[in-house]
């Protein structure tokens, strides 16, 4: 999936930051837990008062019959009562200790991931530039023959830094260490500055780009950067996956939250791929197209660290609608 054409910084937060809430917290889980089955725990006490004070089932009527039979599911129902919160209680364990040895794995693997990429990005970057001034013909005359296979490295090292990028951004995701800038900014014009990034490419392609936009300021609370970085990937993919046709960016908001959607007239997406497009490494359809099938991750990270969402809308092709919805700014 395309990222964005450059790097984009952490910002330095100003006026609060936003986080992703990553740990479970088991002791109030627990506590939950108990409440719940104290308030169960209740209804044969509850049963019995009914049953003595409405009925009029007095204590006689235990030494017949009908005052056994009650008395043996009374015992029964505490006593699966009791069963049924221990085992509860266990498998609720069992999975707080499963869940904290999966944290861990991934937080292993977001750190191996992040060494790798570390280590990559250093000879990388002494590969490109020796291409660019190979390319530039700093180290003499370059004929034509020899610009091409320069050429094709200088493509295949860009790739590569991408993909790079691309990995330290999701392992810092994936690591919760991202702080986000919440400042109050104007939507359109997140929008625009996105949307103005694919004039030249769309035209080259011979697509119609359209921005349909509310008149009204729209103010919501995030990161500017971050948030066009996520329009960025997803009108990068609308015009790498569009062929003939348009794309239209359009943005409505009501009282409480904004809704900007991405629609293209392109391949589109099968129904059972829409879920796995936002999955690491994941590509479906044409795999010609390059791409690391990281940016539809991130941008959807991006989104929920804004407390906000993001989802696809598709059939095979009749083209793709991407939604994203971001609560206002409050005041």
């Amino acid at each position: 999936m395309r990222q964005a054409p450059h790097d984009l910084p952490v910002m330095a937060p100003t006026r609060g930051t936003l986080t992703r809430e990553r740990q479970i917290d088991v002791k109030d889980l627990m506590s939950r837990f108990n409440f719940a089955f104290s308030l169960m725990s209740v209804i044969p006490l509850l049963t019995c008062a009914y049953l003595i004070t409405v009925r009029f089932f007095s204590v006689q009527v235990l030494f017949t019959s009908n005052g056994a039979y009650f008395f043996i599911a009374l015992v029964i129902a505490l006593l699966g009562l009791l069963a049924g919160h221990e085992l509860i209680r266990d498998m609720i364990r069992r999975l707080v200790e499963a869940n904290a040895k999966l944290q861990k794995l991934n937080e292993q693997q977001a750190s191996f991931v992040s060494n790798v990429a570390h280590e990559f990005r250093a000879p990388l970057g002494v590969f490109k530039g020796a291409l660019d001034n190979l390319g530039d013909g700093l180290h003499g005359p370059v004929t034509a023959e020899q610009m091409e296979p320069i050429a094709m490295c200088q493509k295949e090292v860009n790739r590569l830094s991408r993909l790079v990028r691309d990995l330290l951004e999701l392992a810092r995701m994936e690591a919760g260490k991202v702080q986000l800038a919440a400042e109050r900014v104007k939507l359109q014009d997140i929008i625009a500055a996105a949307t103005e990034l694919f004039r030249l490419p769309a035209k080259e392609r011979k697509l119609t780009l359209i921005m349909e936009v509310a008149e009204e300021p729209v103010y919501v609370t995030g990161d500017t950067d971050r948030l066009q970085q996520v329009f960025i990937n997803l009108l990068g993919n609308a015009v790498k996956y569009t062929d003939v046709g348009s794309i239209r960016v359009r943005m409505v908001a009501d009282a409480r939250e904004a809704q900007v959607e991405i629609i293209d007239s392109g391949q589109g997406i099968e129904q059972q791929d829409l879920d796995r497009i936002f999955d690491k490494f994941e590509r479906v359809g044409s795999q010609t197209e390059e791409g690391s099938g990281l940016g539809l991750p991130i941008a959807r990270d991006i989104v929920e660290l804004h407390h906000g969402r993001l989802w696809a809308e598709s059939q095979s092709g009749q083209g793709s609608r991407f939604i994203v919805q971001l609560p206002l700014a409050k005041g």
